[in-house]
């Protein structure tokens, strides 16, 4: 461990302290995996299970290969409780089948085959025994493996150890950035190992001779030849080794070779002639290899190949592999050996090699074959050959890797037809790819260039507006390409133009007025009678329910109650749970939240069985909205700052994320710069809103500027999203914003305009379910009746308003309305405004909103009203007060004390008071008939 001390130490004390990742990265020959081997000596990791993966650079290996290899080496002894879903690595890890769960059955459909195998390793992960995960080459390493990779380390088991070793000359070393910087969600301990000195270069060199320390002008030369690569350094004192062990005498007759090449060439020419052959063809196939396909690629005898393989590992230039194979000790020495073959030696050996590989590899590795046929010069096999492993990636759901292979025969391909097919493929894998950015400008040049067949035309249309929606942030321009995709297929393709169309169906905040999409809506309903698909007819039914229900229009229960119980198959499970996680969000906003806990309960069960990145992070944001809307806030700062970090290359979510990690700096720690940040972030970072991000980001906003006296720039604050409101007509989504815009408007002295938005609100929501809408028009109401100077009727809009936000299950609301109706009644009597003033801030306290508590203490100061009421919450004689009408409605749809108590952080005694209370005031004597008497909205 000749320069490494520092650095084992370094990784040593990481290790120690589980669950950790350490990243070593390094040109090739560096000492990466020497590293890892001490590593694994350690103290803290000689004990434990060692699973150790190898990614190669053109081996095609299947689905997270190198995982499962790594997995293959786990002991039984290690499981804890496995969990049911570990049944799907069954069959993969045969030694550990008696200790795995009852197999699973196979989906038909390969993404979610694939997500599933991601959630299975990282659930077997999570019941073992501590143990340490080392992958090998994670820069060779498949879409498949990476993504794993990513999500694990976001989420890392408590006593896992992950080792990766990383290279950073590699062609496309610039492009993955290094394994360090696409890791995420946990602290990664990297090292970077560097060649070594000319002293360093000197000490090993002694060592590998077993020799007292060499000169220095021997220990510079040493180092000036092969650059401090320990690898190098190996090679080069190996051949300079005498077989008894001895030196030269004299350090300036040596001639090395300063790179690993030379001291392969060095090699290759003790070889004879069939030797040196052998080499070339294993340098050529470029994976281990065996004596049967050297045979046929060289064209010698068998009896001559194994002569030339003995005689190419007597003199340490192949060396044994795994399973019988034959490779080079090291990648280096691969690339000598390559570059040593004369040009036009290597297409023939190309050729040959293509075929013999074909003939003896099972599975044939397509890919690795395309590549032989390209350096041969055979066009039209290369081409076939890479549109063949896209398609076989697609098959297995690895659709970043086929992406990638569409991408290259397509810039290749000569043939427009062609160039067409491939387009298709490309569009269709993309859409659950990782993003690439050369598939758009790709698709826009075949739909512009190669004239397609105007079905075809569409169906590229449609990835290409999809994709630029989705993944590149275009949210207009996705849509208008989508649309005249639509106007492509209707007459040809009905499913795929009922596809494009419920997808523009999507109302956005940014997008067309909502008559437009709700047209499209219509358009992709009338198509329905020529779908034959049950999962698109599902697909269509999913998105009728969702756009329906974020428009808060009365038929989206009856939609959405309408969708299928019980999925036909694998795929349009995933639509149903798609449909759960839209309809979460959607109730959220409304001020369903019993509603939207039902439906992420049921899209959560899926999600725990299925693996699938995009569903889940959008499932995680509708948890952490809602936790945000109903006030539920502990831990929640820790999970919107994780959900930031995890989604911040998918817009949306990262929209979101922004948006209640700013609400929450904002309102539980008074951090008003910081919160203004995420706000502005959350609002540029959204492009498919719908009507969650940015009328939330511009009420906060505005009501951090009405807090500091600046009117003027709270109006301003809320202008732009207002105006896209008015341009859509969807005024259901002016909830969080309306009512600070109101008083916003009232404070620069422009209560004509307050009164035009309120009629324009209370027009836009009329019909409407939507409680949270109600209880905002309410508010704005009252703002209006204080600005009249009205106090008679502006505290009992309030105290209503109060009571509507409770019903909607939004406490923080509930407050300010309260707030509102202590600082209309403290004028005129001051005791129902200091039992107001009571309610309010107990709730302030309450959910830990910091900085509305302080707020409205100051204001109450300036009131004269300095101290805090001992008299408990406000009387309201005969009627409910918000508490006791919010826990009475929570009982009357069959919660018990418990879990009322729970929900809203209370004892469950308070639960029981206010429960008897709201028995008595109602008239009654029974749980049973409080639904009948609150008579709550459907």
């Amino acid at each position: 461990m000749i320069g490494r001390a520092a650095q084992l130490a370094t990784l040593s004390r990481a290790a120690a302290q589980p669950p950790s990742i350490i990243v070593i990265t390094g040109e090739a020959g560096i000492g990466k995996t020497r590293l890892v081997q001490e590593l694994l000596r350690t103290p803290a990791l000689k004990n434990l299970p060692h699973l150790i993966g190898q990614c190669s650079e053109m081996a095609e290996t299947p689905v997270l290969g190198p995982v499962i290899a790594a997995l293959n080496r786990l002991p039984a002894s290690a499981l804890r409780e496995v969990p049911a879903l570990a049944g799907a690595l069954r069959l993969l890890l045969p030694d550990l089948a008696d200790s795995l769960p009852p197999a699973l059955p196979v989906f038909s459909y390969p993404q979610a085959e694939t997500y599933r195998l991601h959630g299975a390793i990282y659930a077997l992960l999570r019941s073992i025994d501590p143990a340490v995960l080392v992958l090998e080459d994670v820069h060779w390493a498949d879409a498949s493996t990476r993504e794993f990779l990513r999500v694990l380390t976001t989420r890392l088991p408590a006593d896992l150890t992950v080792v990766l070793t990383d290279r950073d000359d590699t062609p496309n070393a610039a492009r993955h950035r290094g394994a360090a910087s696409w890791l995420s969600g946990a602290q990664v301990h990297e090292v970077r190992l560097s060649p070594l000195t000319a002293a360093e270069t000197g000490e090993l060199a002694a060592q590998l001779m077993g020799a007292d320390h060499p000169s220095q002008h021997f220990a510079e030369h040493l180092h000036r030849r092969t650059a401090g690569i320990p690898f190098a350094i190996e090679e080069v004192i190996r051949l300079i080794t005498d077989d008894d062990g001895s030196t030269p005498d004299a350090d300036d007759t040596i001639i090395l070779p300063a790179p690993v090449r030379r001291v392969l060439l060095e090699r290759l020419a003790l070889l004879p002639e069939q030797a040196r052959d052998v080499v070339a063809a294993a340098a050529v196939v470029a994976r281990p290899v065996t004596v049967d396909l050297l045979t046929d690629i060289t064209g010698l005898s068998e009896p001559d190949t194994r002569r030339a393989v003995t005689m190419a590992l007597e003199h340490g230039v192949l060396y044994p592999a795994a399973a019988g194979t034959l490779d080079f000790r090291h990648s280096l020495a691969r690339q000598a050996a390559y570059e040593a073959i004369c040009e036009f030696e290597r297409r023939p050996l190309h050729l040959r090699a293509a075929k013999a590989v074909l003939a003896h590899i099972s599975p044939p590795p397509l890919a690795q074959i395309a590549h032989h046929y390209q350096q041969a010069g055979r066009t039209k096999a290369y081409l076939r050959y890479t549109e063949a492993a896209g398609d076989r990636d697609a098959t297995q759901g690895d659709t970043s890797t086929a992406t990638r292979h569409y991408l290259t025969a397509l810039s290749d391909h000569p043939s427009a037809a062609a160039r067409i097919r491939l387009g298709v493929k490309l569009g269709s894998a993309a859409l659950s790819a990782m993003p690439d950015g050369a598939t758009l400008p790709a698709l826009r040049r075949v739909i512009r260039q190669d004239d397609p067949p105007r079905a075809v035309r569409g169906e590229l249309r449609l990835y290409l507006g999809t994709l630029m929606r989705n993944q590149a942030g275009l949210g207009l321009a996705g849509m208008d390409e989508i649309a005249r995709a639509a106007d492509d297929l209707t007459d040809t393709a009905p499913e795929l133009a009922a596809r494009a169309m419920s997808a523009i169906a999507f109302p956005s905040v940014q997008g067309w007025p909502l008559t437009q999409h709700l047209g499209w809506l219509e358009r992709a309903e009338t198509l329905i009678p020529r779908i034959t698909d049950p999962v698109q007819r599902t697909a269509i039914a999913v998105n009728r329910a969702t756009v329906l229900m974020f428009t808060g229009d009365p038929e989206a229960w009856s939609a959405a109650a309408a969708l299928p119980r019980t999925p036909a198959s694998a795929a349009e499970e995933v639509q149903l749970a798609r449909a759960r996680v839209n309809l979460a969000h959607a109730t959220t906003a409304l001020g369903y939240p019993a509603a939207a806990r039902d439906h992420l309960a049921k899209a959560d069960e899926f999600l725990e069985r299925n693996d699938i990145p995009y569903l889940q992070g959008l499932a995680e944001t509708a948890h952490i909205l809602l936790a945000w809307t109903t006030s539920h806030w502990e831990g929640l700062a820790k999970r919107a700052q994780r959900a930031v970090h995890l989604y911040s290359e998918i817009r949306d979510l990262a929209a979101e994320s922004f948006l209640v990690r700013g609400l929450l700096t904002l309102h539980q720690r008074g951090d008003t710069a910081t919160a203004r940040q995420d706000l502005t972030n959350a609002a540029h970072s959204s492009q498919l809103d719908t009507g969650i991000v940015l009328p939330a980001s511009s009420a906060a906003l505005a009501r951090i500027h009405l807090a500091a006296g600046r009117p003027d720039h709270a109006n301003a604050a809320t202008t732009l999203t207002l105006d896209h409101i008015r341009r859509t007509g969807g005024w259901i989504w002016a909830t969080d914003l309306a009512p600070t815009a109101v008083e916003a408007l009232i404070r620069t002295g422009q209560r004509p305009e307050a009164q035009r938005l309120v009629e324009d609100f209370a027009h836009g929501i009329e019909g409407r379910h939507a409680p949270a809408a109600a209880a905002a028009l309410l508010t704005c109401r009252a703002h209006l009746a204080e600005a009249d100077r009205s106090p008679d009727a502006a505290t009992p809009l309030f105290t209503r308003a109060a009571h509507a936000w409770a019903e909607a299950g939004r406490p923080l609301e509930t407050a300010h309305a309260l707030q509102d109706a202590a600082r209309c009644s403290l004028p005129t009597d001051r005791q129902r405004g200091q039992e107001l003033s009571d309610e309010a801030l107990e709730t302030y306290r309450r959910i830990g909103a910091k900085w509305d508590l302080d707020n409205f203490r100051r204001k109450l100061r300036r009131q004269g009203l300095t101290r805090v009421s001992k008299r408990g919450p406000v009387g309201y004689g005969d009627g409910l007060s918000p508490r006791e009408h919010q826990i009475a409605l929570l009982a009357a749809q069959g919660h018990y004390n418990r879990a009322i108590a729970e929900h809203l952080h209370v004892s469950p005694r308070t639960v029981e008071h206010h429960v008897a209370n709201a028995l008595r005031k109602l008239g009654i004597s029974s749980r049973t008939q409080l639904a009948a008497a609150l008579n709550p909205r459907p």
